[in-house]
């Protein structure tokens, strides 16, 4: 098995999605890099190339190009249950983020009113003020938290270094009707057991997101020594999240 090629352009899909449904995606990154803030172990699109918080707005597409692209898939697509802000890497890293999702919720609202638009972020931009009130814009916001401390977080995400887990969790605290996500991982790196797992609990204690959803590596990742957490367990930790945070909780697996 390969890692998936990255997105070709602003617009991918609709793909079929466990938990959206049929989804059109919005990529507001480069289609020649991965960019983002994370460099995770488990990503199927492999190694990131671009590992920052502050990228070259010039590597980006503009607002009006993304815009056209939206307005025109709406257009075509109708047989779509959500637009999607993902792609080759973290979408709230674009310094226009907050303007494209006002404008995308915009075009959505008069092309496509009953399509629901959903964000797929790993958090690290939610303690700016212009990025979580533009959390807002949008129906779903799925935000990931695969980590309660530093040393899980490092060895699973490989933050850019102006990554802080403190910032992630305050940020997500109070954001309305937030569905929390996260990837769990076996093997050589581990957030199911010890220590990881309870710092990561005590975390979602204290952020009180309206749901979890977990799941595990049903894909291929770019590193060895990855082992996916079989259904079971995520089932079994699924019920103690709901025991001792008093969370609803969703388990997804292929």
């Amino acid at each position: 098995m390969t890692l998936l090629s990255l997105q070709k352009d602003i617009i991918y899909g609709p793909i079929n999605s466990r938990r959206l449904g049929r989804s059109l995606g919005i990529n507001l990154l480069p289609t020649d890099c991965k960019l983002c803030s994370f460099d995770c172990v488990y990503c199927h699109y492999g190694r990131t190339e671009i590992k920052t918080l502050l990228p070259d707005e010039g590597r980006l597409p503009g607002v009006e190009q993304v815009l056209q692209a939206v307005e025109r898939a709406l257009q075509t697509h109708s047989d779509v249950d959500y637009v999607t802000f993902s792609g080759n890497g973290e979408p709230t890293l674009h310094p226009r983020f907050p303007t494209i999702a006002y404008e995308v919720r915009r075009l959505r609202d008069e092309l496509r009113p009953g399509v629901r638009m959903a964000l797929l972020s790993n958090s690290t931009a939610v303690h700016v003020p212009q990025v979580r009130e533009a959390l807002g814009t949008f129906d779903v916001p799925m935000m990931k938290l695969d980590a309660g401390d530093r040393e899980t977080l490092a060895r699973i995400n490989r933050p850019a270094a102006a990554v802080r887990l403190e910032r992630i969790v305050e940020g997500l605290k109070g954001i309305p009707d937030l569905t929390l996500q996260s990837v769990l991982l076996d093997g050589e790196v581990s957030n199911v057991r010890g220590n990881a797992l309870e710092a990561w609990l005590a975390a979602l204690s204290e952020i009180r997101p309206s749901r979890v959803q977990i799941y595990s590596t049903d894909r291929p990742v770019p590193e060895s020594g990855v082992e996916r957490v079989p259904p079971s367990r995520l089932e079994g930790i699924a019920k103690e999240i709901e025991k001792r945070v008093g969370i609803p909780v969703s388990a997804y697996w292929a």
